[in-house]
Order: structure tokens, then C-alpha cells, then sequence
């Protein structure tokens, strides 16, 4: 063939072509799949970093609040960081947390990060660079806080009440600012115990309109046996005629007289019995107000004496007063004895709102055990600690704040590791009931609750899950270092909920 023919071939025989077209356009493509798929990678690393930086951020905002020291505050931020982000892996690399403070106010945070890329490669592209930031303001919120810790019998075994105090006095110390820094007096925490019942202690005539020492009285129905005389004839032999000076008779005689004969019988008597009782244990309260936080009447007239069986001092049927329910005396005619019910709470009053983290630990350190799970009216208590209807009965520093207090937060910790099982005015239901319709009123006014069942049956949790805020306001712990982890996070995540971010 000539040299014309096999250029003329070449020309057109185009078997090769497609092969070429096919390499040339797989670059682009590769490139373009590669970029996206590396892309994908850098913005799931970079939402990973994100929550790293914005929770390091509120570290920092959380410590300014406790010290004045930035420089700490800036190693702290940095170390919080660079332990949420150490094992991204993937070759991830930041650069150093930059970290400003705005106004004595804001507190800034920035980084750089870069993620090596894969297919991307192909193209001379060997990193995804991307910016994260963060801020936060540290203008100090207040706070007021509830503890509503169970003391009853089932928290005495093996180790479950001093773990529940090493938790508890851990939270406080986490909640609570440093004496002397920015946020000091900020944070108060209030605090209630309850078994069966609470013991109202110093607030039991304002929450009442009883005296704690009061007597009771009745009637005591009850037959007794009574002595008496009666004149009566009496006939017999008598002696007339005795035997010189001696005792011996000589003569004798038959003869009647009258004279007075001593009796016994029966008769109905009735008297008045009295029992005197000093007890500062309360119920929860019944009617309108039951499920709410109105004050109990300030301006009722204390009753010094109250009627057998009474166990509060309201003057209407439906309780308008809103007072408690107290333990009471009753008689029992058929066995003529007194009997007390409701006295059974513990020694441990209710803490109001106070800022003295020793004050605090010392309430913790006194907790014991015994009785059985009122858990409603832990819960009612707690409210009442903080709501600011109840300024009359914890006044002075323990006032809590208005619902409407600028910059302010309300929140509740309930902690239970049983059931609850035991209520007084069973028409209003039972304790689950009562503590379910009590957590949707509290929450109605914006407290935020936290729960921590600990070791509780399932019953225990239910209703725990059903009061918290939330699913990730519900807390389980099944050991003492579980509870703790529980504590700590509700202490921390309600310190973050003081800070705007």
C-alpha cells in the first residue's frame, strides 16, 4: 500500500478514538465524585467540631462565672476542646483554639481545620479547609433551684444513701459560684426530703393554720363498775346474855334491824378524753388548690384546739385556704384509746433556697432513711420551695424569684429509687396520678425538671419520664458512680441553661 492510502487509513479508522474520549472525560468525572465525597466527609467532621467548640465555649462562660481569671478560663476553654476532638481520626487537624473575651461580657472562640482528602487527590486538591465559631454570653442569670431527694426505707440499703450524698453535694458544688467571684449569690438551691409524708417543721403553722402541739378531745362512751350503800333490814341470831366477862354467849335470840349495806353495780357513763399532740408531718393538700402553688392562707386565725379526727384547719369544704394536711389524734370508743396517724415523717425539714454551699452539704450530710414513697409530695414541696407565690413562708434571702424575673431560671432535680405508692386524700388519685398532674402545672409555668431514677422498678421510672422536660432531662443510674455521671450532667446542663449561647 502507498504511503497516501495508509494516511488515508489512519484518517479514517476511529476504533481507538472512543477508548481516549472515554479517559480523557473519566479525569473530570473522578475529580468531580471525588470533591463530593471528600466534601461530605469535611461537613461531617466539621458539625463534629462545632458541638466540640460550642460546648468548650460554654465551658469557659461556665468558669468565668466562678473566677475572674481569663487566663484560666482561656486554658480551660482550650483543654475542654482539645479533649472533645482527640480521636476524630481520619488525619483531621485543627489549629490552636483562638479565644476572646468581648465587653467583659462575650466570650469568642475560632479555629481552622483541615481534612485530608481522597479521590480529590487526582485533581492536586489534598485538604478541606474549613472555619469553625463559637460564642457565648456570660452575663450572670440567677437561679433558683430544688433538690427533692427520696428518704425512704428502700434508700437505706447497701450503699444507696451516702452515693446519693456524694452526688448531691457534687451538683451543689458544681452549681454554686466560687465565693467572691462574678456569680456569687446568683445560684441559690433549695432542698426537700420525703418518705411517706414531710415534715413541715418551722413552716407547719403557715402551711397548716395549726399549732404543731394541739390537743384533741372526745367522748368516751364506757361502762364502770360504782359502790354504793343502801339501808336495809337485817335479821339473825344474836347473842343476849353473855357468860360472866368472857366472849362465851348464855343466852340467845332471833331479832331484826336496819342498817346500811354496801353494793356494787353497773352504769353508762360518758367523759371527756383528751390527747395532746405534737407533730409537725403533713399530707398533701385537697381541693381546689391541690395542684397548684397558691400560698396557704396567710391571715387565718391559728386554732389552738381542733375537733377528734380533724387534720386541717380549713373552714370550707373545698380547702379555699389551701392549707396542708396535717397529722391528727382520733379516739376509739370500743378499745378506749387514742391512735395518731400521719406522724410518721422523718426529722428533716424542708431547706429553703440559700446560697452557702456548706449550709448545703451539712442539709445532705443529715439525710436518713426510713417509711414508705409519698413521691408527689416531694414534688409539691419542691415547687413550693420555688415559686414565687410562696414569698410570705420562705421570705428574707430564701424569697424565691418571680416567674417573670429578668435573666432568670427556675429548675427542679426529682430523684426517686422506688414507687410511689402511698397518698392520703385518695380522690384525687393515687401518688403517680397526683405527681403527674403536679409536673404538668409546674411545667406550665416554665421550670424546667430534671429527674434521676435510681435502681427504681419500672413503675418509678414511668412517672419519672412522664414529669422531666424532655427525654434528655430523664436520668437513670443503676450504681452509685452512674448516679453520680447523672448529677454531674443535670448540674452542668443546668448551668449551661444560664448562658445564652
Amino acid at each position: 500500500m502507498s504511503g497516501l492510502g495508509l494516511t488515508k487509513k489512519y484518517r479514517t479508522d476511529k476504533r481507538a478514538n472512543v477508548s481516549m474520549i472515554f479517559a480523557l472525560t473519566m479525569i473530570p468525572i473522578i475529580a468531580v465524585a471525588g470533591f463530593a465525597v471528600d466534601l461530605q466527609l469535611a461537613f461531617s467532621k466539621k458539625g463534629k467540631i462545632q458541638h466540640s467548640i460550642d460546648s468548650a465555649v460554654l465551658a469557659g462562660a461556665r468558669m468565668l462565672q466562678g473566677t475572674d481569671s481569663k487566663s484560666d478560663v482561656r486554658k480551660h476553654t482550650r483543654a475542654y476542646f482539645e479533649a472533645m476532638t482527640d480521636g476524630e481520626g481520619g488525619g483531621l487537624t485543627c489549629d490552636a483554639l483562638a479565644i476572646e473575651f468581648v465587653d467583659d461580657e462575650n466570650i469568642e472562640a475560632s479555629t481552622t481545620c483541615y481534612q485530608p482528602t481522597t479521590l480529590s487527590r487526582v485533581i492536586g486538591q489534598e485538604r478541606v479547609k474549613f472555619t469553625v465559631e463559637a460564642a457565648a454570653t456570660y452575663g450572670i442569670s440567677k437561679l433558683d433551684v430544688a433538690f427533692v431527694f427520696d428518704i425512704s426505707g428502700s434508700m437505706g440499703w447497701g450503699t444507696k444513701l451516702w452515693d446519693l450524698k456524694v452526688a448531691a453535694k457534687d451538683a451543689a458544688d458544681i452549681l454554686l459560684p466560687e465565693e467572691g467571684s462574678a456569680g456569687e449569690g446568683e445560684v441559690r438551691i433549695a432542698m426537700v426530703a420525703y418518705n411517706s409524708q414531710v415534715d413541715a417543721g418551722d413552716y407547719f403553722e403557715e402551711v397548716t393554720g395549726l399549732k404543731p402541739k394541739r390537743d384533741y378531745t372526745a367522748i368516751n362512751n364506757t361502762r364502770k363498775r360504782e359502790t354504793y350503800t343502801e339501808r336495809e333490814e337485817v335479821c339473825g341470831v344474836v347473842c343476849t346474855k353473855y357468860r360472866g366477862n368472857s366472849n362465851n354467849c348464855r343466852e340467845w335470840d332471833y331479832s331484826c334491824r336496819v342498817e346500811d349495806v354496801e353494793k356494787t353495780r353497773w352504769v353508762d357513763t360518758q367523759e371527756t378524753v383528751t390527747k395532746t399532740l405534737n407533730s409537725t408531718c403533713v399530707w398533701e393538700r385537697e381541693g381546689e388548690h391541690a395542684f397548684s402553688d397558691v400560698q396557704p392562707d396567710q391571715d387565718n386565725d391559728r386554732l389552738n384546739e381542733v375537733p377528734e379526727s380533724s387534720w386541717n384547719a380549713s373552714q370550707t369544704s373545698n380547702n379555699s385556704e389551701g392549707f396542708l394536711t396535717a397529722g391528727y389524734a382520733y379516739w376509739d370508743d370500743d378499745r378506749d384509746r387514742w391512735y395518731t396517724t400521719g406522724t410518721s415523717c422523718l426529722n428533716v425539714e424542708p431547706f429553703p433556697l440559700d446560697d452557702d454551699l456548706d449550709d448545703v452539704e451539712d442539709y445532705i450530710d443529715d439525710l436518713y432513711v426510713n417509711g414508705g414513697t409519698a413521691g408527689h409530695q416531694g414534688i409539691e414541696w419542691g415547687w413550693y420551695l420555688i415559686s414565687e407565690r410562696w414569698s410570705d413562708v420562705f421570705d428574707g434571702k430564701s424569697t424565691p424569684l418571680a416567674y417573670d424575673e429578668p435573666d432568670s431560671i427556675k429548675a427542679m432535680i426529682i430523684m426517686t429509687d422506688g414507687e410511689f405508692n402511698q397518698q392520703f386524700h385518695n380522690g384525687q388519685g393515687d401518688s403517680v396520678e397526683q405527681a403527674k398532674k403536679l409536673c404538668d402545672a409546674i411545667k406550665q409555668e416554665d421550670i424546667v425538671i430534671y429527674t434521676v431514677a435510681f435502681e427504681a422498678p419500672p413503675a418509678g421510672e414511668e412517672v419519672l419520664e412522664y414529669c422531666a422536660s424532655g427525654v434528655e432531662f430523664s436520668f437513670k443510674a443503676s450504681n452509685g458512680l452512674e448516679l453520680k455521671k447523672s448529677y454531674q450532667s443535670i448540674a452542668q446542663s443546668i448551668a449551661d441553661l444560664r448562658i445564652k449561647s
